[in-house]
């Protein structure tokens, strides 16, 4: 048989592959321009060469090879082999081997498609002879997410290195390492003031000798009359543009927290002269006058605006009288620096009133995060601000899609009860009192709307009622009396299948509401340019179940990223942010110059089952007239468009996305905590944790003896206590990360310890100290199940240390048990998203569903994990992570305060636990459970009848 003859033979062997499922090459976006080679396909047979000839010999035949030819030449491949076509690189041959009725290998031909390749941040496309589409050429140096030019230099706070982007002779980009050269000690420096600046050892200097600002670039600590004014923080010299190749700066501030009220003295005639609205110290709220909380008489509190690299430095000064405060620095994981988590009984002692607490740590997570108080109701009260670490714009793998980032962008958004925290947590816990947000605000102002609604209407009625002698009808009751009878606990009971509106909260008027006209009190207003984009910034700041959806009138948004980690660019209509959540978007200004609605609306507690609550601000053009929009306001509107981060659903929806929907950007698959060993399909610690409010003898708010859940009593006097495993969280009076060397593990309980000894917390109230420890450097995965069987209810969880992937999130049902969980993820049942999930800190779980996330433990320490709603968290809905063994945490700071019982009579090293509450007997104390108490008791018990036993045997 001749060479044509088997040309002709067996081309039919030959698969053309054009679909793009097969091809698993990244290809860049060209066209393919050279016409399809005319192969010539062999079959798998033996080859020889006579006179010059090449023949083929059929008698042995070889299943396993195929023969081609090229250029009249023949080649030789094994089954599996891949190669390029020799004249057109955009095709791709491969050997496969045959089937059943053929079993002879054949080629299969596989056309490039370039329209599915692409060059990561940091790479460009350059054409390179022989290449079908090209070839990524990288153009910047990448570290630590963060892109740098050629001959752009940084700071490496890891290793106190300096750093330098670099290219080789043959192109090559490298990152060249140099050692920082620190300046020797000219003085003797006392401990007080030696300090750590440019991983350089440095003494501060006495305000007395203060070195001339020209050979100190630092920022001088604030003096006492600066910090009191908004103004000294949007001039901050750390609010600055940030420049590659930058040296970092130290920030300084001052925080005094201290009691404070709405509408005081400082704001004279506002709202009737507006002028006197923007006085420093003039706190308005929604128009209402009430006690509040706050830092340095601001609500929001100071903006804290810097450069990531920053050395970030605050003095908390506790100025209230009585009380102890803590400030926790919401989205930095304090990788470095444990002992600057602001958690009270955790990471510190509380900071006592009349002490200051200084926090120092390093600003080395750029993004979107918040600081607020992590002490009782003080969030709620007023306690929080905006904390905004930026980078180069050039770095931005977003920076493209917006003009500016700018400091009056940023959108705090809050929940607002017209009562202290305090005051609402005890009559909702001990009595009758409902725990529902009034209003929202944004930015600490907004109008209360219902309440100006429902006094326009009384005035109305009266005018009517002057004007004629024959009275009016009543209005229609409706369901408001049987509304008025509903429970009031934290969540709407699911047995109540009707929907039902509560009417508007119109509580005693209180100091001046009559003077002051609700209806003047100024919007907040956002200025923009037409034809300009602008990045803003939203931050959650809420402390009770109040999920707010934001939207603009007419606008789209693109969401580009969440909880200070991008995300792939998404136009949505509106976001529903949750209490702990942060979020930025790009906002496009390209409608008709003019004034419109920034819309928000609460969801949950707020929604119009309860009390309606919703907010707005104003979006205004440049060269727009001074106005109100005039699109109508109401709680009913909906934003067209999809809405982002949906609550109480599921993915696959068109008009909505969870979540688990967003994709990370590839730049994550590399930093520490969420890298790619978090994707992998096995982890080192899988934890089940599912909560519920459970009907149980909480001995703080029911004591068993005298008005026990089930004793004749109100259903608004019920109160059901939510835990996680059935376990109530046990603050220990001392700090956990501090006082460590004091602990051990029977110090400790969980699920597991708890069960070990007998103990059923499904039928008991257990209190322990909730501890769940994992190895340093394990990949853990937490299942969150909200088993949804008491209220509709919502909690966003919010993980302290470190973020989190969100695998996967699901709604199941209305509601849904631990076990039905457990058996779907025994059948892999529990979907989950191995391809770039979202990174996070703080994530919602679904009413009735579950919410996977991961994370590894690469942060030793002790780590709070809880629902971001006070009213939950503050009662034990929380545990604690022991990240690695105590050697492997970061030494305790010299002369770091400490804390905890006086008891001269007990004589213990560790935490003692007392869960059993007034009138209760007996209980799952920590000593039976495993965790919490050092089992003192016992051993008192035990010295005496030694010391019988000792004297009976003498």
């Amino acid at each position: 048989m001749s060479l044509a003859e088997t040309k002709t033979t067996t081309t039919t062997s030959i698969t053309i592959n054009n679909n793009k499922k097969s091809n698993k090459m990244r290809v860049i976006n060209s066209r393919l321009s050279a016409p399809l080679l005319t192969v010539t396909v062999l079959t798998a047979m033996a080859v020889s060469l006579a006179s010059g000839l090449q023949t083929v010999n059929e008698s042995k035949v070889d299943n396993t090879v195929c023969l081609y030819q090229e250029h009249n030449n023949t080649y030789r491949k094994e089954l599996g082999a891949v190669w390029f076509s020799a004249k057109d690189p955009c095709l791709v041959y491969s050997c496969a081997a045959g089937v059943a009725k053929d079993p002879q290998a054949h080629i299969v031909v596989t056309q490039v498609d370039c329209n599915e390749f692409y060059c990561e941040v940091g790479s460009e496309l350059r054409s390179v002879e022989g290449s079908c589409c090209g070839e990524c050429v990288r153009t910047h140096c990448q570290h630590n997410h963060s892109l740098y030019a050629v001959g752009e230099s940084w700071h490496n706070d890891a290793d106190c290195t300096l750093l330098e982007c670099g290219r080789l002779a043959n192109g090559q980009i490298i990152i060249n390492t140099y050692k920082r050269n620190c300046p020797a000690l000219t003085e003797d420096c006392p401990p007080s003031r030696l300090e750590e600046r440019n991983c350089c050892p440095y003494c501060r200097p006495l305000k007395a000798t203060r070195v001339d600002k020209v050979l100190e670039p630092e920022p001088e600590e604030p003096s006492g009359d600066d910090i009191w004014t908004a103004e000294f923080y949007r001039q901050h010299p750390c609010n600055r543009d940030c420049q590659m190749g930058a040296e970092p700066m130290t920030c300084r501030y001052k925080f005094v927290v201290e009691w404070y009220q709405t509408f005081s003295k400082a704001c004279y005639d506002c709202p009737r002269n507006l002028t006197d609205c923007s006085r420093p110290h003039c706190v308005m709220g929604d128009g209402l006058e009430r006690s509040i909380t706050v830092v340095n008489r601001m609500m929001p509190g100071p903006s804290i605006e810097v450069c990531q690299g920053d050395q970030i430095v605050v003095d908390v000064k506790n100025h209230l009288l009585g009380e102890s405060t803590s400030i926790h620095w919401h989205g930095l994981h304090q990788k470095k620096t444990p002992y600057m988590d602001g958690v009270p009984h955790i990471t510190q002692c509380p900071i006592t009133p009349h002490a200051t607490f200084r926090y120092s740590f390093p600003a080395d997570l750029s993004g979107t995060h918040f600081w607020h108080s992590h002490t009782g109701m003080q969030r709620g009260d007023g306690v929080f601000g905006s904390l905004i670490i930026r980078k180069p714009k050039a770095a931005e793998p977003h920076g493209a899609l917006y003009d500016f980032d700018l400091s009056e962008h940023v959108m705090v958004v809050q929940d607002w009860i017209h009562e202290p925290g305090a005051s609402v947590f005890a009559f909702h816990h001990h009595s009758r009192g409902d725990n529902k947000p009034h209003n929202l605000l944004i930015n600490g102002r907004g109008r209360y709307y219902n309440r100006i609604w429902e006094e326009a209407k009384q005035v109305h009625r009266r005018a009517e009622e002057s004007r004629t002698t024959q009275p009016l009808e009543p209005l229609p009751k409706s369901q408001v009396d049987f509304v008025q009878t509903l429970p009031r606990q934290a969540r709407l009971a699911k047995n109540n299948q009707t929907t039902k509106l509560f009417p508007v909260h119109s509580r005693q008027k209180r100091g001046n509401l009559n003077q002051i006209p609700l209806e003047l009190v100024p919007h907040q207003v956002y200025n923009v340019r037409k034809g300009f984009r602008y990045r803003f910034r939203i931050i959650n700041a809420e402390y009770l179940n109040c999920p707010i959806v934001v939207s603009i009138d007419h606008h789209n948004l693109t969401a580009i990223n969440s909880d200070g980690f991008d995300i792939e660019a998404m136009e949505v209509g509106s976001i529903v942010t949750y209490a702990g959540e942060r979020f930025d978007f790009v906002l496009n200004a390209n409608m008709d110059v003019g004034n419109y609605w920034i819309r928000l609306k609460g969801l949950m507690d707020c929604s119009e089952v309860f009390t309606s609550a919703f907010q707005v601000a104003i979006l205004r053009y440049e060269g727009a007239p001074d106005e109100e929009p005039s699109a109508a306001l109401s709680y009913a509107h909906k934003a067209d468009g999809i809405e982002l981060n949906v609550m109480n659903r599921g993915p696959g929806y068109p008009d909505t996305k969870t979540a688990a929907e967003m994709r990370a950007l590839p730049i994550y698959d590399h930093v520490s905590g969420i890298d790619e060993d978090t994707l992998q399909p096995e982890v080192d610690f899988k934890f089940f944790v599912y909560y519920d409010f459970y009907t149980k003898n909480n001995p703080d708010f029911h004591d068993k003896d005298l008005y026990a859940m089930d004793m004749e009593m109100t259903q608004v006097n019920r109160l059901y206590t939510p835990q996680l495993n059935h376990i109530t969280l046990d603050f220990p009076s001392l700090a956990l990360l501090p006082s460590r060397s004091k602990l051990k593990d029977s110090d400790f309980c969980n699920e597991t310890s708890l069960a070990d000894q007998g103990i059923d917390c499904r039928t008991e109230f257990c209190k322990c100290h909730h501890v769940l420890q994992v190895h340093l450097g394990a990949v853990v995965e937490l299942i969150i199940v909200d088993e949804g069987f008491q209220y509709y209810a919502n909690h966003p969880f919010h993980l302290h240390g470190n973020a989190f992937r969100v695998m996967g999130l699901e709604r199941l049902g209305e509601n849904v048990t631990i076990e039905m969980v457990k058996q779907l993820d025994q059948f892999n049942l529990l979907k989950r998203n191995f391809d770039h999930p979202p990174v996070k800190d703080t994530v919602t779980i679904p009413d009735g569903g579950y919410t996977i996330i991961r994370f590894e433990a690469s942060n030793p320490g002790y780590w709070l994990f809880h629902c971001h709603i006070e009213f939950h968290a503050e009662i034990g809905m929380a545990l604690v992570f022991k990240v690695g063994n105590d050697d492997q945490m970061l030494p305790v700071p010299e002369n770091f305060p400490t804390c905890g019982d006086y008891n001269p009579d007990a004589k213990s090293d560790g935490p003692t636990t007392d869960i059993t509450g007034p009138g209760q007997a007996t209980t799952a104390s920590p000593s039976d459970a495993g965790g919490g108490s050092s089992g003192l008791k016992p051993i008192l018990v035990l010295i005496p009848l030694f010391f019988l036993l000792l004297q009976s045997f003498r």
